[in-house]
């Protein structure tokens, strides 16, 4: 791995998942890090990147919200006398939300910096080499089937795959080897990550996992209104998407108007693409009724099931 690394974007969650991967990555044993409002200019960065540490061997500094455009001449000329004789203790991450490839300060990064743009990185891909990292960090084993397991159960957030890693890593502290079911006694699912499954199920009219999860659904004691609303976001979402890319917008420019990721974007177009705006327009509106009826207190029949297999029918 590289000393230094540039990460573009701007969504401060998705950022700070790369952060810890890169941090995770370069086993550092009690590093000092370094992320102030004084590293907003390239010079005060490199200084701090020359410094030797007072506290420990290796230095970790964090330039948050970093302007390439603000670079003089004269950090360029300090850029290149620092990489050619740089820190090695030291490692740098600059965070910035745009960094143009036809700018001289990217000719000179481009060899000695690890530039990362969250906008053409596939999350699950990059969550799953995480999560497998740690794992082997902390000195305990977890196969790819078990790990694959454990992530569909906590979804994607950074901060709980390590709250939960963190249970499974003491209660097998003896033995050092995770299975699916230590898994299974201390792992909750994530509902958020169960729900995205379903609707996923709904698009793809997979008509067996709908039925499978619904019905565990029913079982667990998950609300109707819960559904409903759940449900009523994708198809909006949808429809959005449907709609932008229909005037001739690309994948990126949708993916920066509803706040989700470029590949979030491409996946769900594969999965509407069968739906017109219309098709999407009325399931939303059925959807509607169905809530409106349900917050009434109207009839006893599961109209949601209903729902569902009047969507299959008309697919």
């Amino acid at each position: 791995m590289k000393n230094n690394y540039i990460i573009i974007g701007d969504d401060k969650k998705t950022i700070d998942f790369y952060k810890q991967d890169i941090i995770t990555k370069w086993h550092l044993e009690s590093p000092d890090i370094i992320d102030d409002e004084s590293l907003l200019t390239l010079s005060n960065l490199l200084d701090e990147a020359s410094t030797p540490s007072m506290f420990s061997q290796n230095k970790i500094i964090i330039a948050n919200d970093f302007d390439f455009s603000k670079i003089i001449d004269s950090d360029l000329n300090y850029l290149k006398q620092y990489l050619n004789n740089p820190n090695k203790n030291a490692y740098l991450i600059i965070i910035t939300d745009k960094l143009d490839a036809r700018t001289a300060i990217y000719k000179q990064v481009k060899d000695a910096f690890e530039i990362i743009d969250t906008s053409k990185t596939t999350d699950s891909e990059d969550i799953f080499n995480f999560t497998k990292e740690l794992i082997h960090s902390k000195g305990y084993k977890m196969n790819d089937n078990s790990i694959n397991y454990f992530l569909n159960k906590v979804g994607s957030d950074i901060y709980n795959i390590q709250n939960e890693l963190t249970k499974l890593f003491i209660y097998k502290e003896d033995n050092k080897e995770i299975l699916i079911e230590d898994i299974d006694k201390l792992v909750a699912d994530n509902i958020d990550s169960i729900i995205y499954e379903f609707t996923n199920a709904i698009l793809d009219n997979d008509t067996e996992n709908i039925v499978k999860m619904y019905r565990n659904f029913k079982t667990q004691g998950l609300t109707l209104d819960y559904f409903i609303s759940s449900l009523s976001n994708v198809f909006r979402q949808a429809l959005i998407i449907k709609i932008l890319k229909n005037s001739g917008k690309s994948n990126l420019e949708i993916s920066k108007v509803i706040g989700k990721k470029e590949y979030y974007v491409k996946k769900m177009l594969e999965r509407i693409y069968p739906y017109s705006e219309s098709d999407l327009a009325k399931y939303l509106e059925k959807l509607a009724k169905i809530d409106a009826d349900f917050k009434m207190g109207e009839s006893t029949i599961d109209k949601f099931a209903l729902f569902i297999i009047d969507k299959e029918k008309s697919s």
